[in-house]
């Protein structure tokens, strides 16, 4: 099946989605901070060397797809439970496709890697990165050695391109039931029609990680005055929690744009979506 047709949305459209999912994280704080804790529980198979890591990329279009699944049901009325961060799992075809995205994922990711290592290898040796990552002068020297050249724009193109594809492609394959092929193409074509919306989501964006950084900082600075030493493992532990709201934030993102540009899910597809969040 392909993907649905979407609609064109502007600037102003996209500043709005990043403020919309905000009015729905708070209307279902609860449970959706359970959702972020259980969502970092989750997330902590990644301190196993080299496997974990690529577990995780693996899962999270699934994760994010159980996260989308909450903020559809609080705009539905409903409250959705911490444990809806799992609500595809029980669903073979559509948990294999989202995988599938995942490998996607993993296999971009690999990609852009592999043309960042080319772009570094013609300027750095790898005696000057090992320097570099126990020495910040070191670091500094190295930075003044690199120079921007094509490859790097390459690898920028090739990154954007495989964060577009995936952007639509979680809640397409979840409420419209498409193939994993078809949802990465039409979230492609649908982030690239839209480009002025993103511009605007991406300034928003942009402007609450700033006043995040700045409240964060502020924040640090009273514990570390009030708490000494013990401030800075206090500061780690809220700033894996606000991590994980954030990225819970997103998802809420990603719903409030996918139903703007495809429109809410509903209509001949209404049973698996009914199936998915109930």
């Amino acid at each position: 099946m392909s993907a649905p047709d979407y609609r064109k949305r502007g600037f102003a459209a996209g500043l709005r989605w990043l403020p919309a999912a905000a009015e729905l994280l708070f209307s279902g704080f609860r449970p959706l901070a359970g959702l972020a804790a259980l969502w970092l529980l989750v997330s902590m198979i990644a301190v196993v060397p080299i496997v974990g890591q690529l577990a995780v990329m693996l899962i999270t279009p699934l994760l994010t797809a159980g996260a989308i699944a909450a903020f559809a049901q609080l705009s539905a009325g409903r409250r959705p439970a911490p444990t809806m961060l799992f609500a595809a799992w029980g669903r073979p075809e559509l948990r294999n496709r989202l995988f599938a995205l995942g490998a996607f994922g993993i296999m971009g990711s690999l990609l852009v890697l592999l043309v960042v290592a080319s772009w570094l290898s013609g300027q750095v040796t790898p005696d000057q990165i090992q320097a570099a990552q126990q020495s910040q002068q070191a670091m500094a020297e190295m930075l003044e050695q690199i120079s921007l050249g094509p490859m790097l724009l390459v690898a920028a193109a090739l990154l954007a391109v495989v964060m577009a594809a995936m952007y639509f492609a979680i809640p397409l394959v979840m409420f419209r039931d498409i193939t994993t092929a078809s949802a990465l193409a039409g979230s492609l074509r649908a982030v690239v029609a839209n480009w002025s919306a993103f511009l605007g989501f991406g300034l928003a964006v942009i402007a609450m990680v700033v006043g995040l950084g700045f409240v964060f900082g502020i924040v640090l600075m009273t514990l570390g005055l009030a708490l000494g030493t013990t401030a800075q493992m206090i500061a780690q532990v809220v700033f894996m929690l606000v991590a994980m709201l954030v990225q819970v934030l997103m998802a809420g993102s990603q719903w409030v744009a996918f139903t703007d540009v495809f429109g809410s899910p509903g209509g001949n597809r209404q049973e698996p979506d009914d199936q998915l969040l109930a």
